[in-house]
């Protein structure tokens, strides 16, 4: 299973995120928003799974966890969004929501 390097910084008052990661020279981003919304928070330190490219397209459901120290989304086609935040926030919780992925 491919995985990439980037970034997931939350926005917006914690309800809104925007995640970055470069595969072959070329930075895909996902952006979305979850409920509930959280602490603010970064992980600088982030990696991505996927299978292949074609899970990176489109409109796509996740669910996941952010905090206590990291965070994990599961996008509902299988991409899986995990690393260590650079600050801990106080309090873990379960989110999920809609993103949508664009080069």
């Amino acid at each position: 299973m491919p995985t990439a390097s980037g970034f997931v910084k939350s926005v917006a008052g914690g309800s809104k995120f925007n995640a970055t990661f470069l595969i072959n020279d070329i930075q895909y981003h996902f952006t979305g928003s979850f409920n509930p919304a959280v602490q603010e928070f970064t992980s600088n330190g982030a990696t991505l799974n996927y299978e292949n490219l074609n899970q990176l397209t489109a409109t796509r459901d996740f669910e996941g966890r952010i905090g206590a120290e990291n965070i994990s989304f599961i996008v509902t086609n299988g991409p899986k969004l995990q690393g260590p935040l650079n600050m801990p926030i106080s309090q873990a919780s379960y989110v999920s929501g809609r993103g949508v992925w664009v080069m």
